[in-house]
């Protein structure tokens, strides 16, 4: 009878453990979440995607024809992605997974965040009952800290590139204000120079600026999908920026750039007249050197040594 008792109790034992077991193996599928660390996890996760430039490279590769301005024109596009990345892309993280990616990601947590909302509250183990509330609780706001690195993340990215974007639209704006009616004075010539420096840039970044305005909106999209909280109707700012960007640079590059141009052919000609008084007083200074530096002195006396020192120190003198 003793055995038979012994045995019954192991049974109940192990019965206990099994269920305790799949108890425990429930959590599987949100182990993930003590298990990694989010803050690298989702550096990892960003890690994995490619880069802007990367994609922009893998693009203008394939347009190649095989004719020999295929290098040079390449190499401009290249030059005006870089020129619209350093205006843009200012504080913007520029590798991440794509859009669709993203979107998987988020469905993923999502649905284990709804597994956890659905799990039993308490849960009987033989005689043992076991409270699951806690645990459930802290593995809602843990699965929800997830989720909002991810759409946080596309929030914040997006957000940075439209400010980037209002802010090269008001530099320009206000840069082409003011254009100088010559190039006479110093403060003259640099207003110019700053007018000039504003229509580069916007011939080099406008089009790379635009052709990223629908990702931006699909990045908007997707965040609306996901109900995330947006303080503006994104959507409508991004269009009225890019109308925005489209009127300052016709301006820019069509009245003002007129405005200037004979300013600019001047100033083209002044550069040219004082590279060419430069190239006479390097050659002038040449013929100087060469005819009275102490390089044939012959004696060694300290006076000689000292004032051919002081001739070669007058000589840097000049050039500084």
């Amino acid at each position: 009878m003793l055995f038979g008792s012994i045995n019954q109790i192991t049974h109940g034992l192990n019965e206990i453990e099994e269920a305790t077991s799949a108890f425990i193996h429930k959590y599987d599928d949100q182990k993930f979440l003590w298990e990694e660390r989010l803050e690298v996890s989702f550096k990892n996760f960003l890690d994995s995607g490619p880069s802007f430039e990367e994609l922009f490279v893998k693009k203008i590769e394939a347009t190649r024809t095989g004719s020999d301005e295929d290098d040079q024109r390449i190499s401009d596009e290249m030059h005006c992605f870089n020129w619209m990345v350093t205006k843009i892309m200012d504080g913007v993280t520029t590798r991440f997974p794509s859009l669709e990616i993203f979107d998987e990601k988020i469905q993923h947590l999502n649905a284990v965040k709804k597994t956890i909302s659905e799990m039993k509250q308490s849960v009987d183990i033989g005689w043992l009952r076991v409270n699951s509330v806690p645990l459930i609780k802290e593995l809602e706001k843990t699965i929800q800290l997830w989720i909002d690195a991810h759409t946080n993340f596309l929030l914040s990215n997006t957000t940075q590139q439209i400010q980037n974007i209002k802010k090269f639209i008001s530099d320009v704006s206000e840069g082409i204000k003011v254009v100088p009616k010559s190039n006479e004075t110093p403060a003259e010539r640099q207003a110019l120079m700053a007018v000039m420096t504003h229509l580069r840039d916007v011939k080099m970044i406008k089009d790379k600026t635009i052709d990223n305005i629908d990702p931006m909106k699909q990045a908007i999209m997707l965040m609306k999908k996901h109900q995330v909280k947006m303080d503006e109707d994104f959507l409508v700012v991004l269009e009225t920026s890019k109308s925005m960007l489209k009127d300052v640079a016709e301006k820019a590059l069509g009245p003002v750039k007129e405005s200037i141009l004979p300013l600019q052919n001047q100033e083209a000609e002044n550069i040219k007249h004082r590279l060419s008084r430069f190239g006479v007083v390097v050659q002038e200074f040449r013929i100087k050197f060469c005819n009275t530096c102490p390089q044939h002195v012959t004696e060694t006396s300290p006076e000689v040594i000292n004032n051919s020192y002081k001739m070669i120190s007058d000589f840097y003198a000049e050039t500084c």
